[in-house]
């Protein structure tokens, strides 16, 4: 656990060297039982009306997503739907659902037995472009909040290299980051909060905030975590 929090740099450079899926799917096995994760599928978003293996990137127990988490039409699950409202991660069971069927479709998977779970949706320049699923091993609220940020690191790394995979991408590399973009987005990748970046540095945390929102803007990112792992993955950012 003590690597994984302090060395998250390290963890996102490993998944995205993975040569193939099956190697990206073992390492973040292997990574989230470490912070009490037993369950979990990355998806990305594509075009409506595909059978769930098209939106499906890897999962662990991928027929648990097919009989409770994303039945039927992936765009007709409420947790989708509320992706495309909200930018942080959320636990599963609070989606709020649209109608009866959907309250019916949560009431059932608890009375089964679908663990709790963290869901990370990944940020695009014009909404949700995926979506991780986590699950707890022990059915945990707070064991599942106490590592987010590592949750969350590991969701979006493994995203894209999985994308990239899959089906590489098409779009070009983004703008370079200036040298102190790159200094303190290095100091969030370990992560340090504005106030320990803005001591280390000798400069105000308003100023670090400042650099951070600049290199989001430049990599098209909607949090810090998803600028890392950007930078990272485009040769924007070396560790």
């Amino acid at each position: 656990m003590k690597v994984l929090k302090t060395h998250l740099t390290k963890v996102i450079n490993e998944l995205l060297s993975e040569p193939t899926v099956e190697d990206v799917l073992d390492h973040m096995r292997r990574d989230l039982r470490e912070v009490g994760v037993e369950d979990f599928g990355i998806f990305r978003f594509t075009y409506e009306g595909l059978p769930l293996e098209k939106w499906m990137l890897g999962a662990r127990r991928p027929e648990l997503f097919a009989k409770h988490v994303y039945k039927g039409d992936f765009y007709d699950s409420p947790v989708v739907r509320h992706c495309g409202r909200v930018v942080e991660p959320f636990f599963w069971y609070d989606t709020p659902p649209v109608d009866a069927k959907d309250a019916e479709r949560f009431r059932r998977a608890k009375q089964e037995g679908v663990p709790e779970a963290l869901v990370v949706p990944v940020p695009g320049p014009k909404g949700a472009v995926g979506v991780g699923w986590f699950a707890s091993a022990t059915n945990s609220r707070a064991e599942l909040f106490k590592y987010l940020f590592v949750i969350e690191t590991i969701c979006i790394a493994g995203f894209y290299r999985l994308k990239d995979l899959v089906a590489p991408p098409e779009e070009p590399a983004q703008g370079r980051l200036s040298k102190r973009e790159r200094e303190v987005l290095r100091l969030v990748a370990e992560g340090m909060s504005s106030e320990e970046i803005a001591d280390m540095l000798h400069i105000s945390d308003r100023t670090v905030d400042w650099h951070v929102s600049k290199a989001m803007n430049r990599l098209h990112a909607k949090n810090r975590v998803q600028a890392v792992v950007l930078a990272l993955q485009k040769g924007a950012l070396t560790i």
